[in-house]
């Protein structure tokens, strides 16, 4: 298994997972390139189906070509791939393509990281964004109008859009725009039109990933917002990531229209747009110059069109607002159901009383969420900028701003307001916040951030392990942390002290703690907050007080601050929990002395080897982690079964890599020989290549010997 090869919707979604290993499979000679899942529907084939092909940059003239592996089992994606061929060579990809339908043995097969993904991901890494730059149309010259607008007027049916569009257009051909309906167009047409214009609007839709890899700076882009959805700040933040030019949201929208009673939008949805607001928007952008704004949809238009979209879908569209509100209305009605026979059947025998009238409860705040954050993609972690202008050239600093980032909700926040979990809370200080998300009270994830994300600066942020607990539908509670003081703050300590003394972690059945480094210190020293919690902390520092580990010379930060007062020392804290884990290498030495302060009967050791900083990512990549916290969650916990799982990790290239190094810092060659057996063993020929290139090498230094350093 190549943890590569897992293709990501989002940093949070995986498409596929690791298959079990098939009894047989088809043979392909020769090198090449994963190319990850192939689409047929043009937005994701291009988005994400391409999301590997920067690798070309290096390994053109190498390889024999891409094969990829297909959306779902059907020979026609080889009529697909025929279809995207013309696509693909406009973007850069001249090599061979093929799509394996069958389990395929390929003799060489490179797996790139993926470098583009939907939402979340949509800027891309840089070498793909490099890559594109440099190939995307890079042969096609400019051709087409300096004005157009992207429409779906003509698309077929069972494709969404807006409302009156054709009203749309008529406005805008007034405005000089040319309609461009680009799926009545070539890909190289596409890309010379892309390229000529100079004034682009367009609803929020495929066609815009491809105007971001071919477009240039001094374009101006305006997106429409067809449905309640983030995918026009997501393109926005995308056509600025390639091309640097202007895009905006033009976000108009008064109602989604749904497909019979649908409760969400979708492709197939169309948006009503208030023209008089677009207008002044396109207006202030410098898209449109007329004086005077478009006026309001007539409820004869929205009605004409409807009934037009209605005969062509062969379905009714209602209001996306209405259909909600039959769906509450329903459910609250059966609820009240469902607790007058509760009621009915309680008082049979009794004598009736009457309930004591309760005092109304004073409204709650209105809370603005705005927290630093960075979103860590699956397949390129950034360097972190020491000081606010680090990540930024030079010319820029003095422009920087940090409140002129874009504001994009967190997906939290789009759950309180979307998802079937609305209950929660927000709770923000100085140096730390605390979001709640209320999904019942069978079990309770608490967790804490850890020191890499005090230093991020983006908005949408999540707490650490907010999709694990949303996956498994657990009440969450999750600790941001804004200061690398290691949770150090009187502050935060009399917030959990309210949040303890309220009864708020007694409502649930079973509370788990957890988190890294930082995040993992605090899971311990505050486990104390709630009887009968059970800890997973990874490599966790026990305490930061020179007095008590006067060892320890990381953390600047942490060692600088107060470790006076309570929750000082969390190897003592644990003593109250209920049980606790310690996931930790015992090949970092700091680490282990921390972990050996933990000597309470209730602490249980899991070495995890050559695992580094990176314990986590270990285990995620195995498919451990999940199965891991749910155990714990559940008191199912098989310390046996998960140090046999974790045994096979010798098999992962590495934990082979990092056996290796050391072996090379304590110049043992034939113990690398060994390594290289032990790989040709388990079918690693490729790999124990490499080792026994490695072995000879220092041997020839002259460096290597038996009586090595042991």
């Amino acid at each position: 298994m190549v943890s590569n090869s897992i293709s990501w919707t989002d940093s949070t979604s995986p498409v596929n997972s690791k298959p079990d290993m098939p009894s047989s499979a088809e043979e392909l000679a020769g090198t090449w390139v994963f190319g990850g899942t192939l689409y047929g529907h043009f937005g994701h084939f291009i988005l994400e189906s391409l999301s590997r092909i920067w690798a070309l940059e290096d390994l053109r003239g190498k390889i024999d070509g891409v094969i990829f592996t297909p959306k779902r089992n059907d020979p026609q994606f080889h009529q697909v791939l025929k279809q995207l061929r013309p696509l693909m060579e406009a973007l850069g990809v001249n090599v061979e393509a093929r799509v394996a339908l069958a389990p395929t043995r390929v003799e060489t097969l490179f797996v790139p990281r993926q470098g583009i993904g939907m939402h979340d991901l949509m800027e891309g890494s840089q070498k793909f964004r490099d890559f594109m730059n440099k190939h995307a149309g890079a042969d096609i010259p400019a051709d087409g109008a300096t004005k157009i607008y992207i429409s779906r007027s003509k698309l077929p049916p069972h494709r969404g859009g807006l409302i009156c569009e054709s009203i749309l257009e008529d406005y805008l051909a007034a405005e000089g725009y040319e309609m461009f309906h680009p799926q009545n167009h070539s890909a190289a047409e596409q890309i010379a039109a892309y390229k000529a214009a100079t004034h682009i609007i367009a609803v929020d839709c495929s066609p815009l990933h491809l105007l971001a890899y071919v477009g240039n700076a001094s374009q101006k882009v305006g997106i429409l917002t067809r449905r309640s959805m983030a995918f026009s700040a997501d393109f926005v933040r995308q056509l600025k990531a390639f091309n640097d030019g202007v895009a905006f949201e033009v976000d108009a929208l008064d109602r989604d229209w749904i497909p019979g009673r649908g409760l969400r939008p979708s492709r197939s949805s169309f948006g009503e747009m208030n023209f008089e607001e677009a207008w002044e928007v396109l207006n202030a952008n410098g898209m449109v110059s007329g004086g005077t704004p478009w006026p309001a949809l007539t409820d004869a238009q929205r009605q004409e069109d409807l009934d037009r979209i209605a005969l062509l879908h062969n379905n009714s569209f209602h209001p996306l607002d209405e259909n909600i509100a039959i769906r509450d209305a329903k459910l609250a009605e059966r609820e009240a159901k469902q607790r007058a026979q509760a009621v009915g059947a309680s008082n049979v025998g009794k004598p009736v009383q009457h309930e004591r009238p309760r005092r109304p409860k004073p409204p709650s705040s209105v809370i603005t969420p705005i927290m630093p954050i960075n979103i860590a993609t699956p397949w390129e972690p950034q360097p972190l900028p020491t000081s606010p202008s680090a990540a930024l050239p030079p010319e820029k600093e003095a422009t920087s701003d940090k409140n002129t980032q874009p504001n994009h909700a967190p997906k939290w926040l789009v759950d309180f307001r979307r998802s079937a979990w609305r209950r929660g809370f927000y709770h923000s200080e100085e140096t730390f916040a605390a979001l709640f998300a209320n999904r019942g009270g069978e079990h309770l994830f608490v967790t804490f951030d850890d020191l890499v994300a005090t230093r991020h600066d983006q908005i949408d942020r999540e707490t650490w392990g907010y999709g694990l607990a949303s996956k498994a539908n657990w009440s969450h509670l999750g600790v941001f942390s804004f200061s690398p003081n290691w949770y150090r703050d009187a502050t935060l300590f009399d917030y959990l002290h309210r949040l303890r003394d309220s009864g708020f972690f007694r409502q649930f059945k079973s509370v788990t703690m957890s988190g890294i480094s930082m995040g993992g210190y605090a899971a311990c020293a505050f486990s104390s907050l709630a009887q009968g919690t059970r800890v997973l902390a990874f490599s966790p520092q026990s305490t930061l007080d020179k007095t008590l580990v006067p060892w320890e010379e990381r953390f600047p930060s942490g060692r600088a601050a107060s470790w006076e007062g309570p929750y000082a020392d969390a190897a003592a804290e644990v003593e109250s929990a209920c049980q606790v884990y310690l996931v930790y290498d015992p090949l970092e030495a700091s680490d282990l002395r921390h972990a050996q302060r933990f000597t309470s009967s209730n602490v249980v050791h899991l070495r995890a080897r050559y695992t580094g900083r990176n314990g986590v990512l270990r285990l995620v990549q195995a498919d451990m982690f999940g199965t891991m916290m749910r155990e714990i969650a559940q008191n199912q916990m098989d310390v046996t079964r998960f140090r046999a799982a974790y045994r096979t990790m010798r098999t992962r290239t590495w934990f082979l890599q990092e056996l290796c190094e050391r072996l090379e810092a304590k110049n043992r060659p034939e113990l690398l020989g060994r390594v290289a057996q032990f790989a040709i063993a388990n079918n690693m020929r490729g790999y124990a290549e490499r080792i026994t290139q490695r072995a000879e090498a220092l041997r020839q230094t002259g460096a290597g010997s038996e009586a090595g350093e042991k």
